[in-house]
């Protein structure tokens, strides 16, 4: 069993770099939080103190298309060296859209560097602050959630924790994992969809993605998927006539449906997915016929 990347609790890191002074000292890459991260050293001298001070900038390397990524943590920085002492810790929020913070006076050099080359040791510890109070286990992978968020977009969820109230992890089957942390995005707040769907080119491949995922919303009765799914294709969607309102039968979307009759001009643009058109249900058809009509 292993944790989802980007959904652990908390994790450490001890970063050794090397350098001729302190601002040229260079890190190694780290992985943390499913990103990898890089970090740069900065030293200002104060004449207030007489001596360096020692700040830090870490920059997430998080390149993955599939979601929409953010994540609100408390980050630790501790020097322990013998001309480097100092300790700080502070809240910020690392995004797709904010991917660097800089930490100002984390440490105070104390004394002279009389070494050539300077070797330094950073201890960095994150804590993500989003209650967690269970753990979703989806195909072999352990999701760290929140009941409340769960239970409130899902009638499914919430009789599933009231069921098993005493248990502390829940396992869901038939979904994957990528795709179980494309629901979790669109559920917790700012309910954005999956980056998926944007960054697909091919419209064949988005469209087997959005539907993949709205069955999954549909089974589960998640409701701000649909509705996520449904304002999306509206502003977005460039499928086919046919295809577009077969999505608008099975699960519902009330908004794609207005939009798309209300660009229905002609006849000639329904005879040509009459065979998809053919298999709606009654409601659906008279709908169509009606605007058809009303255009005439």
């Amino acid at each position: 069993m292993v944790d989802a990347p980007g959904t652990e609790v908390n994790d450490t890191r001890v970063i050794i770099g090397k350098g001729l002074s302190l601002d040229s000292i260079k890190f190694p890459d780290f992985h943390m939080f499913d990103t990898n991260w890089k970090m740069k050293l900065h030293a200002e001298w104060s004449e207030e103190l007489e001596t360096e001070v020692v700040s830090i900038k870490l920059r997430h390397r998080r390149r993955n298309v599939d979601d929409i990524w953010s994540m609100d943590a408390t980050v630790k920085i501790h020097f322990e060296q013998d001309w480097l002492k100092g300790e700080v810790q502070v809240d910020s929020q690392f995004s797709n859209q904010g991917q660097e913070i800089e930490i100002l006076n984390c440490g105070t050099v104390v004394g002279k560097l009389n070494s050539s080359e300077i070797h330094l040791c950073v201890h960095i510890f994150m804590q993500i602050n989003q209650s967690k109070d269970t753990i979703v286990l989806v195909d072999g992978v352990k999701f760290h959630v929140n009941r409340m968020i769960l239970s409130m977009a899902s009638p499914i969820f919430l009789e599933a924790f009231v069921t098993n109230f005493d248990e502390r992890s829940l396992k869901l089957c038939n979904i994957s994992a990528p795709d179980f942390r494309r629901i979790l995005n669109i559920i917790y707040p700012p309910h954005l969809p999956p980056k998926q769907w944007i960054k697909e080119s091919d419209l064949v491949k988005q469209f087997e993605h959005i539907q993949r995922i709205l069955r999954i919303g549909k089974s589960l009765q998640i409701s701000i998927v649909l509705e996520v799914a449904d304002k999306w294709l509206v502003k977005y969607g460039r499928h086919k006539l046919g295809d577009t309102l077969h999505l608008v039968q099975a699960f519902g979307l009330r908004k794609l449906m207005g939009s798309k009759l209300a660009k229905m001009r002609s006849l000639e643009e329904i005879k040509k997915c009459q065979d998809q058109i053919q298999v709606l249900s009654r409601k659906t058809k008279a709908l169509i016929l009606d605007r058809i009509l009303s255009t005439l």
